[in-house]
């Protein structure tokens, strides 16, 4: 019940977003932005960015928002709206369950490594986690032995010199980082402005190797599903892979998959795509 009110309220509120976009009152916009990310998190937010982008992305810049209170006692999320697409690149693509395909389809960079080292700061005012990668495999783009990426978002609130505390640390659903993990990250294209970068479908674009297994930040929930490959490409294993609903799979199957779909470009090809509804 208090969910489906929330989406309730949700609505009325991107309605009334519309109208201050119409009227361009960006820094009641932003208000307006952020407690409507609050309420609804990740994915209607990402929805709530469609309507907003057209209007804002091209007007001048708001003042960053700084999400501070005497204690931690609200759910961070994102700040200004004028660079929405800066802070979540590639929201578009997860209004629904993120699959294979996607992964592929929408990663401009895709390596597996080592987390080796993890901080965290700010950069004209906006908070980001600095993750750097001990590169064993690069799939897919250009990186050397190390890459290193931020993403919007502190690791945990930070006390500030005037006695507040900032709030804005990465948003619940995004793909988080402990120094050592061995994982295969499937990176969103580089924010124009910020430089920020996510994993495609967020936690599901990070995937960890644990134990001869390989399992999604976001536990594979439908990483498989909605999935239609020429059958003349698969393998027992492969389709064993692609018959998986949700949980761990074979480590090594798993990177095979990906390897040759990747050098083969099943995508790029029509080899592999979404099943047709």
């Amino acid at each position: 019940m208090i969910k489906q009110r929330t989406r309730q309220f949700g609505i009325r509120v991107i309605g009334m977003l519309k109208s201050a976009v119409q009227k361009k009152s960006v820094q009641r916009l932003g208000i307006l932005t952020l407690s409507i990310a609050g309420l609804l998190g990740v994915t209607q937010a990402s929805a709530l960015r469609k309507i907003l982008s057209g209007a804002i992305e091209s007007g001048a810049s708001a003042p960053v928002v700084q999400m501070t209170q005497k204690t931690v006692a609200a759910k961070p999320t994102a700040a200004n709206p004028s660079i929405v697409n800066e802070i979540d690149p590639g929201a578009d693509e997860r209004l629904n369950t993120t699959n294979i395909v996607d992964l592929l389809s929408d990663s401009e960079i895709i390596v597996r490594g080592l987390v080796k080292e993890v901080t965290d700061g700010f950069e004209n005012g906006v908070p980001y986690t600095q993750v750097t990668i001990h590169v064993n495999e690069a799939l897919r783009g250009q990186v050397g032995e190390e890459y290193t990426f931020r993403q919007f978002g502190l690791t945990k609130p930070r006390k500030l010199e005037n006695g507040k505390t900032y709030l804005g640390i990465t948003p619940e659903g995004w793909s988080k980082y402990t120094v050592g993990e061995n994982a295969m990250l499937f990176l969103y294209k580089q924010a124009s402005i910020t430089k920020l970068r996510t994993t495609t479908g967020l936690g599901q674009g990070k995937v960890l190797f644990r134990g001869g297994n390989a399992v999604s930040q976001a536990g594979n929930e439908g990483l498989f599903e909605n999935v239609d490959v020429d059958a003349r490409l698969l393998n027992d294993k492969d389709k064993r892979l692609l018959a998986t609903k949700r949980g761990a799979v074979n480590a090594e199957s798993f990177m095979s998959f990906v390897r040759r779909a990747v050098k083969d470009k099943w995508i790029e090809g029509g080899k592999m795509n979404h099943v047709k509804k």
